[in-house]
């Protein structure tokens, strides 16, 4: 069974506890407006050229005058989708099993929307699973719920995106409406699943829903913490250089914005902390 990749990064902090490797899957079925992650929204596989670091070497063209990221120097084309077996890929992800080991880490499902590859994304779980991996499951929550029944045995924890409560603001902000997201939610902490909460905190667009996601989650079982994201706009070069429409707002979180969004969800008596560091 193959699935595709967008990407792989080893030794990560920000993905849940200990040294994490996250696997990036492409493909979404959500479209935020502050994705910084473009190179994953397509199921295909891109091929990105940084024109700020060209050296025009002329390498990157072969007899069809076409550009190929093969032996670029500069590093100015990146490939962006590798098709991987399950099981080649979890060999892959063993080569730091003595880190995840001593630092209580694994491996993170990530994306794009790991769960919009249902069946690779299962079966790699499953394998990690029985090599002893912990694996977390990074995703938005709008996948049917059939795939979360499927993958629930083999994950430890879910870090669960929620960007709004009132439907029209999720639909302006991400593309389409939050009703099976905020379902599948609840389905899970029925199943007694252990879920961090993420909030991309984006001024101006969804900051005023901090108070009304509190109020739902107060209501849930199984929300161990609710971390409250900075946005930022790092990633406007990987729209340019995937000839993307560069959708980020022009605005700024500052970390006394998500100190106030904190304080509203300790207010509702909920694990609230600050992502701009770790806890």
């Amino acid at each position: 069974m193959k699935g595709m990749i967008s990407g792989i990064k080893r030794m990560e902090i920000h993905d849940g506890d200990g040294l994490r490797t996250t696997v990036f899957f492409k493909g979404c079925p959500l479209r935020c407006i502050w994705c910084h992650n473009p190179e994953s929204l397509s199921f295909e596989k891109q091929t990105a050229f940084f024109k700020s670091k060209c050296i025009s070497c002329g390498i990157c063209k072969n007899e069809r005058n076409e550009k190929t990221s093969e032996g670029c120097p500069a590093g100015a084309m990146e490939v962006y989708g590798m098709e991987y077996e399950a099981e080649a890929l979890v060999e892959i992800l063993l080569q730091d099993e003595a880190f995840f080991k001593n630092s209580g880490g694994g491996v993170t499902l990530s994306g794009g929307e790991c769960l919009a590859q249902p069946d690779f994304c299962v079966e790699l779980a499953k394998l990690l699973h029985k090599r002893d991996i912990s694996v977390y499951v990074d995703t938005c929550g709008c996948v049917k719920r059939e795939t979360f029944e499927k993958i629930i045995p083999y994950v430890d924890k879910f870090l669960y995106d929620i960007k709004a409560i009132d439907a029209t603001v999720h639909e302006r902000c991400t593309g389409k409406e939050n009703d099976l997201i905020l379902e599948n939610l609840k389905y899970l902490c029925i199943e007694g699943c252990e879920i961090e909460i993420r909030y991309p905190l984006v001024m101006g667009y969804n900051d005023r829903e901090c108070e009304n996601i509190a109020k739902f989650l107060s209501g849930l079982q199984g929300i161990t913490k609710v971390k409250v994201l900075q946005y930022h706009s790092f990633s406007a070069s990987r729209y340019e250089a995937l000839g993307m429409f560069n959708t980020l707002p022009d605005t700024q979180t500052t970390s006394r914005d998500i100190e106030a969004a904190v304080d509203i969800f300790k207010s509702y008596g909920l694990h609230a902390v600050n992502g701009m560091r770790e806890d």
